[in-house]
């Protein structure tokens, strides 16, 4: 468990890192002893939900210290205007709250198949999904009205795979990850598309994990998926500009939220979660924000949506700057913005994460490089893995790999698709 600790963390001075792991063993001490099969040496790292809970507890009673080390004034400008400012509606429902119930560009193109015995082709309902946001966003965009039913169709074809096959959200994540730079260059709305498929994943997840009933969880995911339908209305230019943005443009994205709301209200668009969602989004779980909401008077769905709107800013990819892994965003949101947000939401995000994400590439003890296809929830350091390259990014003979039963592997380091090239030029160089 003190492994999983230490890779949570902040990358740390080894004077730190000693102190942590010190702290680690004498909780571990507290803690009553298992049997430990001999006949799989990674028995041990099993951690059990109370384990992990413990853990997030922990990072959440951490101290912050210093100030954010992201110093990209584009990414700053864009927390700035969207998350600061709130708007005010003319009629909006009451807040609610809600219960719990050959090379190695051709080693790349090589994707693992997804298995699904109940015939669903994620691909594409991801497309159709995708197809269906980018509809909504132009509609926006040219003030006319959009049909809310049809996204609630697509989740509910969704929820109900869930249902039937547990592994839905990691081939969808898989899915998701390989459309990830593909989607950007499909309409003008493709970066509005692509953060609204992000928060759809990540509502479904921690709504799950925090035991919410599917037919509970489908009105607020569209809620998140569609919390910044105003930036439908901020020109592309502004969105994907590469250098700060003017007084003038922030301005314009702060004004986004009354642009929705009034939108919504002109288009007699009755989503009581949606409007909730855009209104008090900018509210803080501290009193932070800009009427000051505590705590539980911010509607839940408020909370989830301005939690996971920083989270998805953190991992989106934009042109101008590199992505963090989900982890490091976990990381950077723990350290620097804790008491901004609901802690029980906050750790059923951490839960619904994992060290090594689905979708993204990892490199083994022995060199090769390969792409995680499967998490274990109690065996977090050792997912399932789809090999296909060497450590110098040539293609490979194709195997998926079981981490849980294979000890004597381990991973060295995680990425993303685009961390590739660094990593297999590195050791080209070296060669």
């Amino acid at each position: 468990m003190s492994k999983y600790i230490d890779l949570l963390r902040e990358h740390q001075p080894e004077t730190a890192k000693k102190n942590t792991k010190k702290k680690n063993k004498t909780v571990g001490k507290k803690r009553k002893k298992t049997d430990v099969s001999t006949e799989n040496p990674y028995q041990e790292q099993a951690v059990t939900d109370a384990e992990i809970l413990d853990t997030m507890e922990a990072l959440l009673e951490e101290q912050d210290t210093g100030t954010s080390t992201h110093t990209d004034e584009q990414f700053e400008d864009e927390l700035l205007a969207e998350e600061t400012e709130q708007p005010k509606a003319e009629s909006n429902p009451n807040p609610v709250e809600i219960h719990k119930t050959e090379t190695s560009s051709q080693a790349k193109q090589q994707k693992p198949a997804l298995e699904n015995a109940y015939g669903f082709d994620i691909s594409a309902w991801l497309k159709r999904v995708e197809q269906t946001l980018a509809s909504m966003f132009s509609s926006v965009h040219n003030d006319e009205a959009i049909n809310i039913d049809i996204l609630n169709e697509h989740l509910s074809i969704l929820f109900d795979q869930i249902q039937t096959t547990p592994n839905t959200l990691d081939l969808l994540e898989l899915e998701i990850n390989k459309h990830t730079k593909n989607t950007m260059n499909t309409s003008h709305h493709a970066d509005l598309v692509q953060k609204s498929v992000m928060m759809m994943l990540y509502s479904a997840k921690v709504g799950l994990q925090l035991k919410l009933q599917l037919q509970e969880l489908l009105p607020h995911t569209v809620a998140a998926m569609l919390q910044h339908l105003g930036m439908a209305t901020i020109s592309e230019n502004i969105r994907q500009k590469e250098s700060s943005l003017s007084d003038d443009e922030i301005n314009q994205i702060k004004q986004s939220g009354h642009t929705a709301l009034g939108y919504l209200n002109n288009q007699h668009i009755q989503h009581e979660q949606l409007h909730l969602a855009i209104r008090d989004s900018s509210e803080r779980y501290d009193g932070s924000g800009p009427k000051e909401q505590k705590g539980h008077d911010i509607a839940w769905i408020a909370r989830l949506t301005s939690l996971l709107s920083m989270f998805e800013a953190l991992i989106h990819f934009r042109p101008y700057r590199e992505r963090l892994l989900p982890r490091d965003a976990i990381r950077n949101i723990v350290k620097h913005h804790k008491k901004e947000f609901d802690p029980e939401m906050l750790k059923a995000l951490i839960e619904s994460i994992s060290l090594y994400p689905v979708g993204t590439y990892i490199q083994l003890n022995t060199g090769e490089i390969g792409q995680v296809i499967n998490v274990h929830a109690k065996f977090p350091l050792r997912p399932t893995v789809y090999i296909n390259m060497d450590k110098y990014g040539h293609a490979i003979t194709e195997r998926k790999i079981d981490l849980k039963k294979q000890p004597n592997l381990m991973i060295q380091q995680c990425m993303y698709e685009e961390g590739l090239e660094k990593v297999t030029q590195s050791h080209q160089s070296t060669a």
